[in-house]
């Protein structure tokens, strides 16, 4: 089973994260992006890194108004559409190769996410894609 979850519930709120990461890797898959997972949905967008994240690392991890809303906030600019109610936010999966490839430029290492935009589920799904199936 792969779980996914957004890692700011750990940068200010609730404490046992590395307990939690290891518990979960005992028998299923972590799949954690920090602040939100609003951030891998911007991955989606060519050139995203280069004009979203980039530089900009600092706003991803402060917190507005009690919350990491700035991937949200970037995210509802870049493509008109609000993450949480619009389905069509479905429709970046046909761009996953461009997370898969975006993701590389950020932290994918979940054991060192704590303050760090970060991200490991294209990790995931390219290896989901890169498993042969069993014949």
């Amino acid at each position: 089973m792969i779980i996914v979850f957004d890692g700011d519930i750990f940068e200010e709120k609730v404490q046992g994260y590395d307990e939690l990461i290891t518990s979960i890797e005992e028998r299923d898959i972590a799949a954690v992006s920090n602040p939100g997972f609003e951030l891998f949905l911007l991955l989606h967008i060519d050139g995203s890194f280069e004009k979203y994240i980039k530089g900009h690392e600092a706003e991803f991890m402060t917190m507005i108004d009690g919350k990491y809303a700035y991937a949200y906030n970037i995210l509802l600019e870049a493509t008109g559409m609000n993450a949480k109610k619009n389905s069509n936010i479905g429709n970046l999966a046909e761009n996953v190769m461009t997370a898969i490839n975006q993701e590389r430029l950020i932290n994918q290492d979940i054991h060192r996410l704590k303050g760090k935009v970060s991200s490991n589920i294209g990790v995931i799904i390219e290896g989901i894609l890169n498993e042969e199936p069993d014949i």
